[in-house]
């Protein structure tokens, strides 16, 4: 009889934490999800915003470099020396900014596969603890037992 009350209890306390396991995979799958998408627009919206900060500090070294040219009239290369100045100055600002906002969505998306990973670690473990629930093996006596000793916190290995 004992030995019954026991795997009784054991059979629940692996149906508990296959249930905790799963709504944690579940969660962070989800999470994963939605995160990598919108890390996914914001790459894609900073690549598009670096490229034309890109072009626009260039456009204004290059500006710059004809203001320089011999033969030009003073007034005009002294309008073209500052507005070149400016506009590279202001392209380089805008590249340092989207290549922040890459460098945050690439984050992002490491994070996103990060928990994507953790998603899937949760899912094997409520599938062990599950299998362990219906063959009412002892998992204490199994390998990896102390793997799943762990498996409560919500942290993967």
């Amino acid at each position: 009889m004992p030995d019954e009350v026991d795997d009784l209890i054991l059979k629940m306390q692996h149906l508990e934490a296959e249930a905790r396991e799963a709504q944690t995979a579940r969660h962070l799958g989800g999470r994963s999800t939605g995160l990598k998408s919108r890390a996914q627009q914001m790459a894609a919206q900073a690549q598009t915003d670096l490229e034309a900060a890109q072009k626009e500090q260039a456009e204004g070294e290059t500006a710059v470099q004809r203001a320089r040219t011999p033969g030009l009239a003073p007034l005009e290369a002294a309008d073209l020396l500052v507005g070149g100045r400016a506009k590279a100055q202001e392209g380089k600002t805008r590249v340092v900014k989207a290549r922040a906002r890459l460098d945050f969505a690439l984050g992002q998306m490491d994070e996103a596969d990060h928990q994507a990973w953790d998603a899937m670690q949760a899912e094997a473990r409520a599938e062990t603890h599950a299998s362990l629930a219906e063959s009412g093996a002892d998992s204490s006596k199994m390998p990896g037992a102390a793997d799943l000793a762990g498996s409560g916190t919500g942290q993967g290995a």
